[in-house]
């Protein structure tokens, strides 16, 4: 009879999912940088429930070497880790993009699933998110999967999230472009960091069309009321790679904020929003990029490969001071770029060339000592041709803004 009378355990995850209905589900996703906060917009305008996993981090790359197969990309250990970390926190419902192709990238989701399976993590589904060419509306399929509604709502809330979504990947980048810029002009250090921390979290609550339309005035308002030092002529450099390894700090040793600290402009067009209009066939840098790497490389082999060597060309003709390819260790796609550049390509053009192959084993100090050395190179080089070269504007227009506004004395 008492044994009658115990509650069985129950966890608020079950019980919430239980008071709702079985439509109900916790959705979560890989880090990918700043862009957490696009992806929980897509999401939670879409009626689900969204969890974001932990910033990357030691914990997370521990569990993802330790599971993973041992020479697999190491944007696979770090994304598995944030699953882990995800299902922790109660998700049931995890979303990871899949593409065609020669990549491996293809293979992460149904490979991350059988492992996390095989690891007890049972009470989940991994739902992929097609992006092979977002003009066939395969990945509406993944929207009306993670949607509660069932009705002609799951429309509406599909065209609201998409909106919404792609609104604050484009502000994102905004963020990304102004933090290059505003970096190498700061009188105290760790102004840009926080003043990117800040606009992150009022873009995740701005949640009406008209507080995104204003949003790009708030962010030039608040970096340019920072402290700058406009006497400065900082050293423009480039910044290319993998996408994931470029757009995730941890995993790149935050090679982007190193560089702004020790003075130099980071021009970066890689980005969540910049990625989606190529899928969408309406990303015509891009397509220029494609256009400049075509002697070289005709056609497209995986990874960032072609838009690397495109940007490279690219960056070197606008006069840029140096360039810098991050990759993750063991991707062909990239190693291709870099062979090209090294062997032809800087023969060619005589842009300088830092290279980062990134792993677990990455470490801040000789990054740092390989940076310092690589700026005082190209710091000679543009005194010896200061006078023979000169740099052009580079950049979109929201770019070239920052530009101006942090050159305005």
């Amino acid at each position: 009879m008492a044994q009658d009378l115990i509650t069985p355990y129950i966890t608020y995850q079950d019980f919430t999912r239980k008071i709702r209905g079985s439509a109900h589900m916790i959705v979560s996703f890989p880090n990918m940088g700043p862009n957490w906060v696009a992806f929980k917009t897509f999401f939670e305008k879409n009626g689900c429930e969204v969890i974001v996993p932990e910033p990357t981090n030691r914990n997370t790359i521990k569990f993802g070497v330790r599971h993973s197969p041992e020479f697999v990309c190491f944007p696979f250990k770090a994304t598995i880790g944030d699953f882990k970390n995800a299902l922790d926190k109660g998700a049931d419902t995890l979303v990871m993009a899949v593409d065609c192709g020669p990549c491996r990238f293809g293979f992460y989701a149904s490979v991350q699933e059988r492992i996390l399976k095989d690891l007890g993590y049972n009470n989940f589904r991994l739902i992929p998110l097609e992006q092979g060419d977002l003009l066939t509306f395969d990945w509406v399929k993944t929207l009306f999967k993670t949607s509660p509604f069932t009705d002609h709502k799951r429309y509406t809330s599909a065209v609201k999230a998409t909106i919404f979504f792609l609104k604050k990947a484009k502000l994102t980048e905004d963020i990304q472009t102004a933090e290059g810029i505003f970096r190498a002009y700061e009188e105290v250090q760790g102004d840009t960091t926080r003043i990117v921390n800040d606009l992150l979290h009022k873009l995740d609550e701005t949640n009406t069309l008209n507080g995104l339309r204003n949003f790009r005035t708030v962010i030039k308002d608040m970096f340019n009321a920072m402290d700058l030092d406009r006497t400065r002529d900082p050293l423009r450099v480039g910044l290319s790679g993998e996408i994931h390894i470029s757009l995730e700090p941890y995993v790149n040793l935050d090679v982007r904020k190193k560089f702004g600290e020790l003075g130099c402009e980071v021009h970066q067009s890689l980005s969540l929003y910049d990625w989606i209009m190529h899928k969408l066939h309406l990303n015509y840098h891009r397509k220029w990029f494609e256009h400049l790497a075509k002697p070289h490389l005709p056609m497209d082999i995986g990874g960032e490969c072609q838009w690397v060597i495109g940007e490279y060309i690219d960056k070197a003709n606008a006069g840029f001071d140096g360039f810098v390819h991050s990759y993750p260790f063991t991707c062909m796609p990239e190693v291709t770029a870099r062979t090209i550049i090294t062997n032809k390509l800087k023969k060619m053009y005589d842009l300088p060339v830092l290279y980062f192959s990134f792993d677990d084993q990455s470490g801040v100090e000789g990054m740092r000592t390989r940076i310092e050395a690589f700026i005082d190179l190209i710091e000679g080089r543009r005194k010896k041709y200061s006078d023979k070269e000169a740099q052009k504007e580079y950049g979109n227009h929201f770019c070239l803004e920052c530009i101006k506004l942090v050159q305005a004395k």
